[in-house]
């Protein structure tokens, strides 16, 4: 196993959205540490760079989305994957982080030593086996599978004549023009999915087991642009995400104290462009608002496909694959050239590092979230996870400036190591899910293998901006031990 260029003051794994940000906040807030960012995939963007389905765009604002040291200044404020990866892209160059990332290296063990206050990580990079040392690490990769989506077995797949495509493997020159396509799921794929490829497909049908919320808004922020306009691009995009980090957080509230007053709004909206039968029969969920994520649907795209004829939408469940298309349990024949899986992710445990320390494997499942930044027992390593319920890059920030304080207390005390450690109270509490009041299906497969949280600060996991923010404000508590 050859070893890595040098021991790292911090490695970061990762160089999409969330490593790049740690990596400025690192870069800009201890510039004498060294560091770098090991990156499985052979360019910068994680989810950006990863799925090339058509339409592929932002589900949140860039002002919220975009990092606020770097304002968006985009036309749109609902951006296309291809704007975003851009960004991120002028970000790396702006920072000058391009000697930072180390590309095709995935990390697939890290073994902390207390004697030598030291990570050992073993990565496969493109010639082999390697060795990389650091003394702190800042996991970043995310937290679904980049091998591979979730299809369901459905009866009968493998007797479909036409192609089968999952968005998260979109294959190059792939052209659906002119062709029958169905797009099965409900979620924020899905919904993109149809309205790009109705432009050009004979007929798209969305195939839905059940509905999901969605709003409609515009992509164009009109306010941010008479703001540019007026007093400049940092300043409106100060406004306006300050102003959108509220509403998030407002509209989320709203939506969990009074669901029917919520839904109201939406409801009318979807009714303007197809009618109150399509809205009832195919967009109203069983669920309440917000125990899914919200889907955004831009200028009403999606619906205007309906209305124009160009797309339909079946609800209900799929009896088996034909090899000319789908049949219902309904009986309904739904044919078609091409079907496209939009049946989400499948999700993995931190970027599937497995982590070892002083020879013991970390079970996450058994572990306890510290803040939802770190894990009980474990030292000298954060962990990147956004918000669910409102704009990712909101979270994250709060995390790494927590991340940076942290340095800057573990070198007043001269330390080299920080490990959350449960006391006695605190082992015995009540054991919670890593996310709570979520029915997404991609989270709940996966809920049991992730850390749990517990029923007090600081081993939670909130999902609220004011509350994680006062969390994370706290630097030093009784529950973090320096050595």
């Amino acid at each position: 196993m050859e070893s890595g260029h040098g021991h790292q003051d911090v490695i970061i794994v990762g160089a999409g959205l969330s490593g790049i940000a740690a990596a400025v906040q690192l870069k800009t807030d201890h510039p004498e540490r060294s560091f770098v960012m090991l990156e499985q995939r052979e360019d910068l963007g994680g989810t950006w760079d990863l799925f090339r389905y058509p339409g592929i765009r932002s589900d949140s604002d860039m002002f919220t989305l975009g990092y606020a040291f770097k304002p968006w200044t985009g036309e749109k404020a609902i951006a296309s994957g291809g704007a975003i990866l851009d960004y991120l892209r002028e970000t790396v160059a702006d920072f000058d982080l391009e000697s930072r990332v180390r590309f095709s290296r995935r990390v697939l063990r890290a073994d902390w030593s207390s004697e030598a206050s030291t990570w050992t990580l073993q990565v496969e990079g493109p010639d082999g086996d390697e060795a990389w040392t650091c003394s702190f690490l800042y996991l970043a990769a995310g937290y679904y599978d980049y091998d591979g989506g979730n299809t369901p077995e459905f009866p009968g797949i493998d007797e479909f004549e036409g192609a089968l495509i999952h968005p998260q493997a979109w294959p190059d020159g792939v052209d659906c023009a002119g062709q029958r396509v169905a797009v099965i799921g409900s979620g924020a794929t899905a919904i993109t999915l149809v309205p790009a490829l109705a432009e050009t497909a004979e007929k798209v049908t969305m195939v839905q087991r059940s509905p999901t919320y969605v709003a409609i808004d515009s992509d164009v922020d009109e306010e941010a642009q008479r703001l540019r306009s007026e007093v400049g691009d940092r300043e409106a995009f100060e406004r306006i995400r300050l102003r959108n980090l509220e509403q998030q957080q407002e509209r989320y509230q709203a939506a969990r104290a009074w669901p029917e007053e919520f839904k109201k709004p939406l409801f009318e909206a979807i009714e303007e462009i197809v009618g109150r039968e399509v809205r009832e029969k195919h967009f109203t969920p069983a669920y309440k608002p917000w125990d899914q994520r919200l889907c955004l649907v831009p200028n009403g795209d999606l619906f205007h496909a309906i209305s124009e004829g160009r797309a339909e939408v079946v609800t209900g469940h799929i009896e088996t694959f034909t090899p000319h298309g789908l049949r219902m349990t309904s009986g309904e024949e739904v044919d078609v050239d091409v079907v496209v899986t939009a049946t989400g992710l499948k999700l993995v445990t931190f970027g599937k590092v497995e982590l070892h320390v002083d020879g013991e494997k970390v079970d996450f499942a058994q572990s306890v979230t510290y803040k939802g930044v770190g894990f009980s027992g474990v030292p000298n390593l954060l962990a990147a996870f956004g918000y669910l319920n409102s704009s990712w890059t909101l979270r994250l920030e709060l995390v790494n400036r927590y991340f940076a304080a942290l340095l800057n207390r573990m070198d007043e005390l001269g330390a080299t190591q920080v490990v959350p450690l449960l006391a006695e109270e605190d082992a015995a509490m009540e054991r919670r899910p890593w996310m709570t009041g979520v029915t997404s299906g991609y989270l709940l497969r996966h809920m049991d293998d992730m850390p749990k949280q517990g029923d007090r600060a600081p081993w939670i996991n909130p999902q609220v901006h004011e509350a994680t923010k006062a969390l994370l404000a706290v630097v030093d508590d009784s529950s973090l031990r320096f050595r």
